[in-house]
């Protein structure tokens, strides 16, 4: 994890699951030098790791966009260095250690004041085979998002995917699929890992019902389609 990366440390931007740079900061400071070059600033060397000295006068700034867009754009594209970035900002502001440690100690104390209980953390990107979460403490959190009384977390599901629109789920529920039934009406959190798959957010039924939901699935069973069909059968009941 690094403060400093351009594209997310991709080497092709294009490519989401391609390979990492070995030195993302590294290469940041020397596209930057290229482009000073190219608007014609002398530019002598190497980039090199350096401190600024107490009181110099910085040279540019840049502000980041607010911490609502950025759980947004996390969770459109289920982009884990921002998963793990923003968990970082968590632990300072919890006092914690900005680290996977420090992070996962400030996020569990923020899930308990919010009620929910269930989860252990080692990271936020939901990478570590250390992670212990369950389908109700994910239903919890949706609920606490969608609390009227807590305006402050509606960027959570304002966050989530589209069924056949939007970030992870644009490619799905599409109208040759099992759960065309499903396209619009389902917004949700994707996740994937070898022999693990998610899905959770919320569905509106055919009463018109908006629900919450939180499906696992693990072994054979766990394919992104199987749960879509899930989640599209759903929809097509009225449930109320």
């Amino acid at each position: 994890m690094h403060a400093l990366m351009i594209d997310g440390g991709r080497e092709d931007a294009g490519e989401k699951y391609g390979d990492r740079v070995d030195d993302p900061p590294r290469t940041a400071a020397e596209a930057f030098a290229d482009r000073l070059r190219d608007e014609g600033v002398e530019v002598r060397g190497g980039p090199d790791p350096a401190t600024a000295p107490d009181g110099a006068d910085p040279a540019a700034s840049v502000s980041s966009p607010p911490v609502s867009a950025l759980v947004e754009q996390m969770l459109l594209q289920s982009e884990n260095n921002i998963a793990e970035a923003l968990a970082r900002q968590v632990a300072l502001a919890e006092g914690e250690d900005a680290s996977f440690e420090g992070g996962a100690r400030a996020m569990t104390a923020v899930l308990e004041r919010l009620g929910v209980d269930g989860v252990r953390l080692s990271d936020a990107s939901g990478l570590s085979v250390d992670n212990r979460i369950s389908p109700h403490a994910l239903v919890e959190m949706l609920l606490a998002a969608a609390d009227p009384d807590r305006p402050d977390l509606g960027f959570t599901l304002s966050g989530l995917p589209t069924g056949n629109f939007s970030g992870t789920l644009a490619g799905r529920y599409g109208p040759s699929s099992r759960s065309e039934q499903g396209a619009g009406v389902v917004r949700a959190k994707t996740g994937t890992l070898s022999g693990v798959s998610t899905l959770a957010g919320t569905i509106y039924d055919a009463d018109g019902r908006l629900l919450v939901f939180a499906f696992m699935a693990d072994g054979d069973s766990a394919l992104a389609s199987n749960l879509d069909l899930l989640a599209s059968t759903v929809a097509t009941c009225g449930c109320s």
